[in-house]
């Protein structure tokens, strides 16, 4: 019976926050890590999506933040110059710090010694290009979340992706980006902001049922209802 009342307020307790993260915390771990620690490993963002992302989050409590963090399992990587990297997420992220969120329950996923960046990109721990993917070298990464660039694209990307254009394809990294670079190469890079973007997600959902994007991961063999 005690042990039953044991379990019972253990269910109903709040979460227990993680230890602070050190270089001994093992690989599987949560630890919780302040936002300004964390190093991007990629250039940029879709600010609109974060933006959305940031309200949503606005009004909840402490807890739901916390339960947040716990189920979406921010990545990390301790690398060999004893900084944390941020292997995705970095939207959430971004949202929590846009919202005065100082801390973050992170999951780290490993540990890096030696080629730090040949083993990160092997991985696909990193997306080393720029918002209309030329490659560039990781020294030119943002050191910070606020130093993250804006990829108008990305967030087409996403919202597309939201409205079924293409499917989040399992065991693909960066699918987001792979889709961004093609609707914005297809749509000649033009201007995308809130006000042009339901005619750009429109072409986007047609974009994305072209034979060109048959090699896209994610792409859709049966394209919505009203995207021809």
């Amino acid at each position: 019976m005690r042990r039953r009342l044991l379990l019972v307020v253990l269910l109903c307790s709040p979460l227990l926050r993680a230890a602070p993260c050190t270089p001994q915390t093992p690989v599987g771990d949560d630890c919780q890590l302040p936002l300004v620690a964390l190093r991007p490993t990629q250039a940029n963002v879709g600010q609109m999506q974060v933006d959305d992302e940031a309200k949503a989050l606005a009004g909840k409590s402490a807890e739901q933040l916390e339960r947040l963090e716990h189920k979406k399992q921010i990545p990390v990587v301790l690398g060999p110059d004893g900084n944390f990297y941020l292997t995705d997420r970095h939207h959430l992220a971004s949202a929590l710090s846009r919202i005065g969120q100082t801390q973050a329950t992170v999951r780290v996923i490993g540990k890096l010694d030696g080629d730090f960046w040949p083993q990160m990109v092997v991985r696909h721990w990193a997306w080393l290009y720029d918002a209309r993917g030329k490659a560039f070298p990781p020294t030119q990464l943002p050191t910070s979340l606020a130093a993250l660039g804006d990829d108008p694209y990305r967030s087409l990307a996403g919202y597309a992706q939201d409205a079924g254009a293409y499917d989040k394809a399992r065991h693909a990294y960066f699918v987001e980006f792979a889709w961004a670079r093609y609707f914005g190469e297809r749509m000649g890079w033009q201007t995308i902001d809130r006000g042009t973007l339901p005619a750009a997600l429109k072409a986007a959902r047609q974009l994305a049922c072209e034979p060109a994007a048959r090699a896209l991961p994610g792409y859709r063999k049966d394209c919505p209802p009203g995207a021809r």
